[in-house]
């Protein structure tokens, strides 16, 4: 395969880009195609998130719900719950098994004694640069989580339900699904 190379980039890192996102960046990279012609491209600049799925030994696997706005095609007036993993942007410079831990503990109120990296996703390469950094808690016991959501998470909900049940109700597309959630749960599937 031809390779392309990178002639420049311009970006603006969460925080300081022209739409006052704090969650994201956004890129411009000018690149020489093989066949010598100029092209630009544009995307997202995301910082590594983790996700986990949080799992007991009769596969009762734990999710959440919550409203995602960006689901909603133009003109839609009703914003759509999705299903996902916990999971959120990972803390920079700890372990991303720490920062899996903390959104279980914050989003479930769960502890994993068990927490094992089962692989890294790339879900939207056309588009960002994301990184999704997935593990399998198990072992899992309740905690007291004292603190208020996010306001991203003000309508986050609980979900469990039997692994495979959950997964072919996600397959079926009735309900917005992360495809983050669905590639996690096609590895811990593995791993079952």
């Amino acid at each position: 395969m031809a390779e392309w190379h990178s002639v420049g980039e311009r970006s603006f890192p969460p925080n300081r880009n022209p739409f006052g996102n704090h969650f994201f960046g956004y890129i411009t990279r000018n690149l020489t195609l093989p066949d010598g012609r100029a092209a630009t491209y544009y995307g997202l600049d995301i910082p590594p998130c983790v996700h986990v799925v949080a799992i007991d030994p009769d596969e009762t696997v734990y999710l959440i719900q919550q409203h995602r706005p960006n689901v909603m095609r133009i003109g839609e007036t009703v914003v759509p719950v999705a299903l996902e993993l916990p999971g959120g942007f990972a803390t920079p410079h700890k372990p991303h098994s720490e920062s899996a831990q903390a959104e279980l503990n914050q989003e479930l109120s769960l502890r994993a004694e068990k927490l094992v990296h089962i692989g890294t996703l790339w879900p939207s390469v056309g588009v960002s640069n994301e990184q999704d950094h997935i593990f399998l808690g198990t072992d899992l016991s309740p905690i007291h989580v004292d603190g208020q959501l996010e306001e991203t998470e003000q309508s986050l909900q609980i979900v469990t339900g039997n692994f495979g049940q959950i997964y072919d109700e996600m397959r079926r597309g009735n309900q917005p699904v992360s495809a983050q959630t669905l590639a996690a749960l096609s590895l811990a599937a593995t791993r079952l």
